[in-house]
């Protein structure tokens, strides 16, 4: 089992959107065959942040969707490429995780192999 995590730290931008988020997550449940599982989490680690958490046996598969939902074109993409970064963490968990995306363009990031 695979979790794709989505981390948002809203205090990057004025005015976030929490109900963009929230409504990109619901349209989610229509993938319930490839995300067996979603958890969100709020907190405040040297400033708040919001974790979306999607469980899969097929990280591969599920990232472009995840992807296109939460970093493709509009509003919600915008603010997210500005505020957020996405990793995947695997059978060791944060111990062989993959950075998909992050915020600052400068750091390499990783690849899923398609499943």
């Amino acid at each position: 089992m695979a979790t794709l995590c989505i981390q948002i730290q809203p205090d990057r931008i004025a005015d976030f959107d929490h109900p963009a988020v929230v409504a990109a997550c619901e349209a989610m449940r229509v993938h319930k065959p490839l995300i067996s599982g979603f958890q969100r989490e709020e907190g405040d680690d040297d400033g708040p942040y919001v974790n979306l958490m999607f469980e899969t046996e097929q990280p591969g598969r599920v990232w472009p969707l995840l992807e296109t939902a939460f970093y493709g074109a509009g509003a919600l993409g915008d603010a997210l490429r500005a505020t957020s970064m996405a990793m995947c963490t695997g059978e060791e968990g944060w111990e062989d995780y993959l950075l998909l995306y992050h915020y600052d363009d400068n750091l390499p990031l990783d690849t899923l192999p398609l499943d």
